[in-house]
């Protein structure tokens, strides 16, 4: 077995067998031990892998329910302006059914009524003639005595006044 001797000045003034044995005396360096590598990962990565998973995902939610929002907003505008021009309709044909027009058809056809022939007024020059009364009604002599202290009944008080009344 041969082994390789050290290049330094140092070893070369040492016989060959010290040069070997102190090649060998010296401490062997020790290397830090690495975990070695069992295919997990740590609990602290899987936290981080979390977090930013759901720092992704938040911003799309917020995203997703302003935009279900706005979807909902713009529905319900559509569905105010159909209603309005439902409104504006409406009001157009109950402006059409209180029309005139439409009323008299409307009176014609389901009422059978006419047009109202035109009106014939005359200026009459002279005054009406008076008034005369049937005899019947024409109160006796004796009868317009209004006075309750006398000896007639109250049907024919009442009765007298009903016939003072009476025109026709």
């Amino acid at each position: 077995m041969t082994t390789a001797k050290p290049s330094t000045t140092l070893d070369a003034s040492l016989p060959t067998s010290a040069a070997s044995d102190a090649w060998h005396a010296l401490p062997r360096p020790v290397l830090p031990r690495r975990p070695r590598y069992t295919g997990r990962m740590p609990a602290w990565a899987w936290l981080a892998v979390i977090g930013l998973c759901i720092a992704a995902v938040l911003p799309v939610m917020r995203t997703s329910s302003v935009t279900e929002s706005g979807s909902e907003l713009r529905a319900l505008e559509a569905e105010r302006e159909r209603l309005n021009s439902e409104i504006r309709s409406l009001a157009a044909h109950v402006g059409q059914l209180g029309s005139l027009s439409r009323i008299q058809q409307q009176a014609v056809e389901r009422f059978n009524m006419v047009p109202a022939r035109p009106t014939i007024v005359l200026d009459v020059s002279q005054p009406p003639p008076a008034r005369t009364m049937p005899t019947r009604f024409l109160p006796t002599s004796g009868s317009l005595d209004l006075d309750f202290n006398h000896s007639q009944t109250d049907t024919s008080v009442w009765q007298t006044m009903i016939d003072a009344l009476v025109f026709n």
